[in-house]
C-alpha cells in the first residue's frame, strides 16, 4: 500500500482524510490499486473528493496539440474524471489544475492516464488523489493486533513484541504470554545443547576406540592398509577366465573300413538274454491256465 505524502486526522476517531502520491510519477498510465490505499475490507470504505494534476508542456507555438487527464469509471463505463487542455496555438509551458467534488467511491476509480493528442510532449507530470477513509470502530481498535485478543493476528504480534524484550514488570498485562515464551526458550536451549552433548559423546567414543594417541584399541591406518593388501589378492581365477585361441580342431581318429563287422559276442548274450525270458515267461502263462 502506499502511504501519503500528506495526511491529517480530523476529530472523529473512524474517518482519515489523506492525499495519495504522485501516480504519474513513472508512467502516463496507472493503476488505482496501487494508488488509492486498501479499501477491499467490508468495514472500510473511501471516497475520492478531490484530483491535483501537473505537467511541462513542450512544443512549437503554432503546432496543434492537445492533453487529456482522465480516469475511467470502472463501474459505469466511460470516465468518471476527463479534463481536457487545448495547447492549439499557444508557446510551451506548465499547468496546474485543482478539483474539488463531492466524495466519490473509490470502486469507481479505474485506469488513470495523461495522453497527448497531436504535436507536444509532457514531462514532470504529477497526478494527486484526496480521498477520506472511513474505518469501523472494530477495525479501527484492530489496526494495532496488540490492542486486543480478539484482533486477527494478536498472538503473533504479542510474541514478535515479547522477542524484542529481555525483561517484563509481573504487572504487565502481557506477562503470562511473555513467562510461556521463556519458558519454551529454555526448552528449545536444553534440547539444542543436549543433542550438540549427545554429539560430543559420539565424538569422544569414536576417538577413544581408534586414535592409538589416546589408547586407542584400533589402529585405523593399519587397518585401512591391511583392507587395501587383501583387497588386491586375488583368491579366484575363474574358469571363464581362461582364453583359447580360434584355431580349429580335426578328429583325431578316423574309422576307414566301409562296413563294421556284426559284435558275435554281443549278439550271443542277446540270445542267452531272450531264450531266458521265454523260459520264466511260459511258467507264469502255464500258471495261469492251470492255475497251478
Amino acid at each position: 500500500m502506499l502511504l501519503l505524502l500528506a495526511s491529517w486526522r480530523c476529530s472523529w476517531a473512524d474517518s482519515i482524510y489523506g492525499v495519495t502520491n504522485n501516480a504519474a510519477q513513472n508512467a502516463l498510465s496507472w493503476s488505482m490499486a496501487g494508488v488509492l490505499p486498501d479499501f477491499s475490507a467490508p468495514t472500510v470504505t473511501l471516497q475520492v473528493n478531490g484530483v491535483v494534476y501537473y505537467y511541462v508542456m513542450t512544443k512549437e507555438t503554432n503546432d496543434d496539440a492537445k492533453v487529456y487527464v482522465r480516469n475511467v469509471d470502472a463501474v459505469n463505463g466511460g470516465y468518471i474524471f476527463e479534463e481536457v487542455d487545448d495547447w492549439s496555438g499557444l508557446p510551451s509551458n506548465s499547468i496546474q489544475k485543482n478539483f474539488r467534488f463531492t466524495g466519490i467511491p473509490g470502486e469507481q476509480w479505474g485506469q488513470g492516464s495523461i495522453t497527448v493528442e497531436g504535436d507536444g510532449t509532457v514531462t514532470d507530470t504529477s497526478m494527486t488523489y484526496s480521498y477520506r477513509m472511513d474505518i469501523a470502530e472494530d477495525s479501527l481498535i484492530c489496526i494495532n493486533p496488540l490492542s486486543n485478543p480478539s484482533c486477527p493476528g494478536f498472538l503473533d504480534a504479542v510474541y514478535k513484541y515479547l522477542n524484542s524484550i529481555t525483561e517484563l514488570n509481573a504487572d504487565n498485562d502481557l506477562y503470562e504470554y511473555w513467562l510461556e515464551l521463556q519458558e519454551e526458550k529454555r526448552i528449545k536451549n536444553e534440547s539444542e545443547n543436549l543433542v550438540v552433548l549427545e554429539e560430543s559423546n559420539d565424538e569422544l567414543q569414536t576417538l577413544l576406540m581408534t586414535d592409538p594417541s589416546v589408547g586407542g584399541l584400533i589402529d585405523l591406518k593399519q587397518q585401512n592398509n591391511t583392507f587395501k593388501e587383501l583387497s588386491n589378492i586375488t583368491l579366484i581365477n575363474p574358469y571363464y577366465d581362461v582364453e583359447f585361441d580360434s584355431n580349429e580342431y580335426s578328429d583325431k581318429y578316423e574309422i576307414e573300413d566301409e562296413q563294421l563287422p556284426d559284435n558275435n559276442r554281443a549278439l550271443r548274450q542277446l540270445a542267452r538274454s531272450a531264450k531266458y525270458y521265454s523260459m520264466v515267461r511260459s511258467q507264469y502263462d502255464r500258471e495261469e491256465l492251470t492255475g497251478e
